[in-house]
């Protein structure tokens, strides 16, 4: 039987950059479908990136709505903009880290309002079909091990596909605390999954 990797690859990152500038160019030029493909494209890693910060999913939830607001309130500026998907990590992060005393509201579809968070998380569409649902509660057990930060920036590496050089600018830490960050949750991993193969035997 062949060993699955604990995370997928991410997307080519220049195939997802030309992507979100295209999306950034379509929406400076006033095109709100532009804007709900990239609301679709990021909605649900905001809203985990957003639990990080705040544990309430419908504060997160309205603050990573917002997100798309400032976007589309900005989008004249968005052809100025080379990292798309760095900068709006950039203002969900600032967004979230407000104290709550707004109540902007963004029309989008029910389907989209009532997503229940990780259903299917990215975490779950790696495992194997026939044990699915055993697989993806060791794996959440091992990421809620790590600590909060380097969970976080974990998750920026090695799901939402950023490069240490741009998780260092979206969370404001040096690359090295970065790297640090990262070698720490890879370390919770193989203990974690060391320990679940000593257990499981």
């Amino acid at each position: 039987m062949k060993t699955k990797k604990l995370l997928p690859l991410p997307k080519s990152t220049n195939c997802t950059l030309v992507e979100d500038l295209d999306l950034f160019q379509k929406i400076a030029k006033g095109q709100y479908a532009a804007l709900e493909l990239l609301f679709n494209k990021y909605y649900d890693a905001l809203c985990r990136f957003g639990l990080t910060y705040q544990k309430d999913i419908s504060i997160v939830e309205e603050r990573v709505s917002d997100v798309f607001i400032i976007l589309w309130n900005k989008r004249k500026e968005l052809n100025q903009i080379e990292k798309p998907k760095s900068y709006i990590y950039v203002i969900a992060k600032n967004s979230l880290k407000k104290p709550i005393k707004s109540h902007l509201s963004f029309s989008i579809d029910t389907q989209y309002q009532s997503n229940i968070l990780f259903s299917p998380s990215t975490e779950e569409e790696i495992i194997d079909k026939e044990q699915k649902e055993i697989n993806a509660q060791i794996i959440q057990s091992i990421l809620n091990s790590i600590p909060e930060k380097s969970r976080q920036i974990f998750e920026l590496s090695r799901i939402d596909g950023f490069k240490y050089r741009e998780i260092s600018e979206i969370m404001d830490l040096s690359p090295r605390t970065v790297e640090n960050h990262i070698a720490l949750a890879m370390k919770y991993i193989s203990k974690g999954l060391r320990n679940f193969h000593q257990n499981k035997y």
